[in-house]
């Protein structure tokens, strides 16, 4: 696409093909002529200047939703709208159809981005001398050998994306085998319900364990010291409700996680922990949004409980009116060391981001502004190069890239329109 002077429309798409470095070179053009920052363009859109960024250098298109309103906004009369989705078109696949989002570029769909992960973390799993797979390790960059958890990350990625680039269930039997007395243990030994929650979800997403063996095996993880932190509760409760939404322990785990809000400005939100003698706690964004997943996750099967859609409702809210950034977060946690003596440290990391994402896209109503802006943070922390998501010290933890992808096929089924919808739904032709 030929530049255009000043106040002149762009070339007609017909003139030449149109790539996203073209659309970018028009976007720029016309924010300039309307006298705007970037920052100031992508207020009034509502989207992060990162997103604008990406725009403008033609590394990722905007959607259909964003370049609607680029193209009122600038008045553009549909010619960008137009250089956009033609820009778009030659492409086989459609791009992320996350609604309100900056997409990657016309030549990475988001079904190219989900096959070069699965790509990606077969050729880093760990192998024994006879080819056989062992598992994949914490951080892929290091050297260090293959751990449960991180094993059961790199399975549950596999299943999301969906294509078969490994034998899953030899892979899933081996890590069956790895358990003890008390589940699958970290590092620190001792009860780790995070770690046996992650670990049971995978071998039973393979066929590799039974319901009922699960739901013993979360329980037999669980102490009066999850109660206090809302990430264990959420996250034995994301699986429980996977293996028996209607199971006493998923009742019992509710009520707990219900239970460890606390009022924030008339708002029941949840804390990082909650705890006797807390001195001036805040709501944390992260843990929020991870406990509304796990309650939207409840309420799949069980339309019963208005308490927990209330919670979810309000908690949503909360979270669609925030205007801090969705930057990832560490938590501290000291849990009890298994010869009784003192605790243990463990620092656990969250990719903010992905749980907005997964909480928003789960709202009975899409809120596509604030969807937008926590899938612009997302999308900047991943790695094209290694096809990977990044944490912000350069590491490469596979959780991390777990976490995107669910959060991006969480938002894709949320907001996907035509032509993804199957002929006959409403919306289609």
């Amino acid at each position: 696409m030929k530049p255009t002077s000043a106040g002149q429309g762009p070339v007609s798409p017909d003139a030449e093909t149109v790539t996203a470095s073209g659309v970018g070179r028009e976007l720029r053009r016309l924010r300039k002529a309307a006298g705007e920052t970037q920052a100031e363009t992508a207020r009034i859109i509502g989207v992060t200047r990162a997103n604008l960024t990406q725009w403008e250098t033609g590394k990722y298109l905007p959607s259909a939703h964003n370049a609607r309103q680029l193209d009122d906004h600038f008045r553009a009369a549909n010619a960008l709208f137009t250089l956009v989705e033609t820009a778009r078109s030659p492409h086989e696949h459609a791009p992320p159809a996350v609604g309100d989002t900056a997409t990657v570029d016309t030549s990475r769909s988001l079904l190219q981005v989900f096959h070069t992960v699965g790509a990606k973390l077969a050729e880093r799993l760990i192998r024994d001398e006879h080819g056989k797979p062992l598992g994949w390790r914490h951080n892929l960059q290091k050297s260090t050998g293959p751990k449960a958890l991180s094993t059961a990350y790199g399975i549950n990625t596999m299943l999301v994306v969906g294509d078969p680039y490994i034998d899953l269930h030899t892979l899933a039997e081996d890590l069956y085998r790895l358990q003890s007395a008390q589940g699958w243990r970290g590092r620190a030994g001792g009860k780790r319900p995070e770690t046996t929650a992650s670990v049971v979800d995978a071998l039973f997403r393979t066929s590799t364990m039974s319901a009922d063996e699960g739901l013993d095996q979360l329980e037999g993880s669980l102490d009066p010291y999850s109660r206090t932190r809302p990430y264990l509760l959420s996250a034995v409760l994301h699986t429980a409700v996977r293996l028996r939404p209607d199971a006493p322990l998923t009742d019992r785990l509710i009520d707990a996680l219900l239970a460890a809000r606390l009022d924030f400005d008339g708002s029941q939100l949840w804390p990082e922990k909650n705890e006797a003698g807390l001195v001036a706690p805040e709501a944390s964004v992260v843990h929020t949004a991870r406990s509304v997943v796990a309650l939207r996750e409840v309420l799949r099967s069980r339309e019963d409980r208005n308490d927990v859609r209330e919670a979810a409702d309000e908690a949503t809210q909360w979270l669609i009116d925030r205007s801090h950034s969705d930057d990832g977060v560490a938590e501290d946690l000291e849990r009890p060391r298994p010869d009784g003596e003192g605790t243990t440290r463990i620092i656990i990391r969250h990719f903010t981001a992905a749980w907005v994402v997964q909480a928003l896209a789960t709202a009975p109503f899409l809120p596509l502004p604030r969807l937008n802006r926590a899938l612009g943070t997302l999308w900047e922390r991943y790695d094209a190069e290694q096809g990977l998501w990044a944490w912000g010290s350069g590491d490469l933890p596979i959780w991390q890239t777990l976490d995107a992808v669910t959060a991006l096929r969480a938002a894709a089924f949320a907001a996907a329109g035509p032509p993804l919808s199957p002929p006959g739904t409403p919306g289609t032709p």
